[in-house]
């Protein structure tokens, strides 16, 4: 069946996706009051957008299914947007000389411009038993609702970067015996130093979450089909749960059979719009290759401030504003785990140097770091600069300079007045 709107002059807008980054870009849309489009959004979950950052609080039982949902469906109705929910709404192919999209339900929906917000699939570990019951992902409700189900028995995740210490912590704070396994020695490599990463894998134990880090996962056990327990460098840990947050990569297969160019996520330039000028793209399916001079960055994303950028940036194209732009800035890291406070941006490793010979000049431009170390009080400091401005910021325990330090480093600010103030915080500055 196709789906022709009302002829009220309005061009048809079809949405395909209903994450967080779907839901940003239809409130810029709808902002200004009348929209200039008849939207349809077609959303293979069955329920309106919600926010996944919070379902680790979600599975903690800190916050409830109606706090985490965005919009409600009456919102949809009342800005006149056709919501279609379910499996059946899934968008399994894109006829672009026809401009219509067709789903998993056999109905078609005709567009003049498309929005792509599909998101991101979770990676799985290539090893045995990775199909079994009870091995699963991180990255929906019916995630949760699942390890709900598990009830209160032994969980392993696998990964400790910053969904899976998420994950754990919902786990334990839900009854479970949580073991962390992770291929790398400090939980969250990418976001701390080994000192931070000690910090906060000695306040997780203290939680009664174990670790086994820089460890490989062998393998899945089963008993009748499903897991039982994991194999991890020859250990046995028996287990009834097992969450997989080993990453994740941009889900753009719809978009690779529509002959739209890819990589490893759809290539767009920087208004988000795709090889198909009537086709854009929001969120973690996008990648975007910016040239600065002889370099050029090729960039994906999975932090939620670059998605609202992006949802801000196609709703103004399409209303008719093409002078928006996106640019990279640094994106801070948070923890969200209840009672740990933790802020990582920047480059916060310094950069090596190799020394120059007495021959020659010893002008060089090396990074310098300004730590304050309070670890009996749980707070670490860290701060990176480079010719007296900011390159990098990690803050454990206590973050509240946090976006302070974040303000200074993105606006190239010279902090030679403030020097000796600086790792103490902006309140100190006066004294």
């Amino acid at each position: 069946m196709s789906h022709y709107q009302k002829p009220d002059g309005r061009q048809k807008l079809v949405v395909i996706g209903n994450g967080m980054g779907s839901v940003r870009f239809l409130e810029q849309l709808f902002a200004g009051g009348q929209c200039p489009f008849q939207v349809t959004v077609l959303s293979e979950e069955d329920c309106p957008g919600y926010n996944r950052i919070q379902l680790s609080k979600l599975l903690a039982g800190s916050v409830d299914l109606e706090g985490i949902h965005l919009k409600s469906a009456t919102w949809y109705q009342q800005q006149g947007i056709k919501l279609l929910m379910g499996e059946d709404y899934r968008a399994i192919q894109i006829d672009r000389s026809l401009k219509r999209v067709v789903t998993q339900g056999g109905e078609t929906f005709d567009y003049d411009r498309l929005v792509l917000a599909t998101g991101s699939l979770p990676n799985q570990i290539p090893v045995p038993g990775a199909d079994l019951q009870g091995v699963l992902a991180f990255r929906s409700l019916a995630d949760v609702d699942l390890m709900l189900e598990a009830g209160q028995g032994q969980a392993v995740v696998i990964g400790g970067g910053l969904l899976g210490l998420e994950c754990g912590s919902g786990l334990a704070k839900r009854g479970m015996l949580v073991t962390i396994v992770d291929n790398m020695p400090i939980p969250m490599a990418r976001q701390l130093d080994q000192h931070a990463g000690h910090l906060l894998r000695k306040e997780l134990e203290r939680r009664g979450i174990a670790f086994r880090s820089s460890a490989t996962l062998k393998s899945y056990e089963c008993v009748d089909g499903r897991v039982c327990g994991v194999q991890v460098d020859g250990e046995y840990l028996p287990t009834s749960l097992v969450v997989v947050t080993a990453g994740v990569r941009p889900n753009i297969q719809l978009m690779q059979e529509a002959g739209l160019k890819c990589d490893r996520g759809v290539l767009v330039n920087d208004r988000l719009q795709t090889s198909d000028p009537d086709i854009f793209t929001v969120g973690e399916c996008a990648q975007m290759q910016l040239t600065s001079g002889q370099e050029t960055q090729s960039l994906l994303f999975g932090l939620v401030a670059p998605v609202y950028r992006h949802a801000e940036i196609v709703a103004a194209s399409l209303l008719g504003d093409q002078s928006q732009t996106f640019t990279p800035v640094p994106i801070p890291t948070n923890l969200k785990v209840d009672g740990i406070n933790l802020f990582s941006s920047g480059e916060f490793n310094p950069s090596c140097f190799v020394e120059k010979s007495d021959e020659q000049s010893d002008e060089i431009s090396r990074d310098e770091v300004i730590t304050l170390d309070a670890s009996d009080a749980g707070i670490y400091r860290k701060l990176v600069l480079q010719n007296n401005r900011i390159k990098g910021v990690l803050l454990y325990g206590d973050v509240s300079d946090g976006l302070w330090y974040q303000t200074l480093m993105e606006s190239g600010t010279d902090i030679s007045a403030i020097r000796q103030q600086l790792i103490f915080g902006q309140r100190f500055l006066a004294a």
